[in-house]
């Protein structure tokens, strides 16, 4: 239960337990976030992406911790949550456990998938592991054995927090993950300005002070670049890392605002959603992530064509050919920069945007609105067609 403000005062014990709650779990105290703040308007329906009429667009939240590890929550009242702010489905990855899995908590909620995944953690950092079913022996396992076990047991893994100061990613030698996560809310915006959270807790109100700590994720997104230089692919992805401290009644980044600050969405060629597409979209990259104070994102898009026809969608692979544009478009008016191999090539304020594309590369695209991130496209991926050669 959110407190009022005239409840608490910088003299009451109550404060000082509140300032030292959020000092060792790096999480700040809120008040609940209205459903229509900063004019963002709660999804009521399902849409169909703008101009590919054979992907939906299904919106979620990955990364999540409940009472099986060290969050605050139990399944009941994430899916309750998960079902008032309209999502599709979301991935619960507690630390080192299956146990929901095998007290069969993974399953539809009312109108949200909730899956289960597993946080690992790794001698070279945390791993979100996806679709599997089996707890991995990580005792004497290296980073790189954990990450092949994952996709032996036919499962989907992503490098977290990659930038988290207490526990950093350190092992770059690895292969065969699926993706990173290019932006990770409790990490990259909330533990990044923590005395601020404690400062501004009984002076501000929420949507402004939220507002206000968000910024464009450049380690991350920098790494997530670099990363596609030296293997030819990897998938981004949003993280919540909602965990909700829960101190003497006050809710210290409560669900309901972790939920909103990053969300995950996948396009998926099906009108009824099922764990295998959610997961079948994040390893292709057919997905999107966004922070939603600013704007509600679903209904973007961001695809290949060739004037004549749709060649691909983000994740996807396309021949350099005559007539190849790059399409974006947005639900509503934002600032759009299109990156090339990682570097900023171009910029346009519209609800739309037609890119010509003369050259291979790996195109994506960022959004923000009035000068606040907003959404993150997955890459295509433009390449030179090979040559056939000639057999007399």
């Amino acid at each position: 239960m959110t407190p009022d403000r005239s409840q608490v005062s910088g003299h009451s014990p109550r404060w000082v337990y509140a300032v030292l709650a959020i000092c060792a779990a790096g999480c700040a105290v809120v008040t609940h976030l209205p459903p229509h703040a900063m004019g963002t308007t709660p999804t009521t329906t399902r849409s169909t992406v703008t101009e590919q009429p054979h992907y939906t667009d299904y919106v979620g939240v990955i990364h999540i911790h409940t009472v099986y590890s060290d969050g605050a929550g139990t399944f009941e009242e994430i899916a309750r949550l998960a079902n008032a702010q309209q999502l599709d489905y979301v991935v619960v990855t507690d630390h080192n456990t299956l146990q929901p899995l095998r007290d069969r908590k993974q399953g539809w909620y009312g109108t949200t998938l909730v899956l289960v995944g597993m946080e690992i953690s790794t001698s070279g950092g945390h791993y979100l592991a996806m679709n599997v079913t089996q707890e991995i022996d990580r005792s004497h396992l290296t980073t790189q054995q954990i990450i092949d076990e994952v996709n032996r047991q036919g499962g989907l893994g992503f490098i977290a927090h990659p930038f988290f100061k207490k526990r950093r990613w350190t092992d770059w030698t690895v292969t065969g993950f699926t993706g990173i996560e290019g932006y990770n809310v409790a990490h990259d915006a909330i533990d990044e300005n923590r005395l601020r959270l404690a400062l501004w807790t009984l002076t501000a109100p929420v949507e402004p002070f939220y507002l206000s700590i968000l910024d464009r994720p450049y380690d991350p997104l920098g790494k997530w670049d670099a990363m596609i230089a030296q293997h030819g692919r990897v998938v981004g992805i949003g993280a919540s890392d909602a965990h909700e401290v829960r101190v003497l009644g006050l809710k210290f980044a409560p669900y309901e605002i972790m939920f909103r600050l990053s969300r995950t969405h996948v396009l998926v060629a099906s009108s009824a959603l099922t764990d295998a597409d959610v997961y079948e979209a994040l390893r292709r990259g057919h997905a999107y992530f966004s922070i939603e104070l600013v704007a509600d994102a679903k209904g973007f898009s961001f695809q290949a064509e060739d004037g004549h026809r749709v060649l691909g969608i983000m994740g996807d692979e396309v021949p350099l050919q005559a007539g190849l544009a790059l399409t974006a478009s947005l639900p509503a008016p934002g600032q759009m920069t299109l990156m090339k191999n990682g570097h900023a090539v171009g910029t346009k304020t519209d609800q739309h945007w037609e890119i010509p594309v003369s050259e291979p590369g790996v195109y994506r695209l960022e959004v923000s609105r009035h000068e606040k991130p907003w959404i993150f496209s997955n890459p295509i991926y433009v390449r030179t067609a090979p040559l056939l050669l000639r057999q007399d």
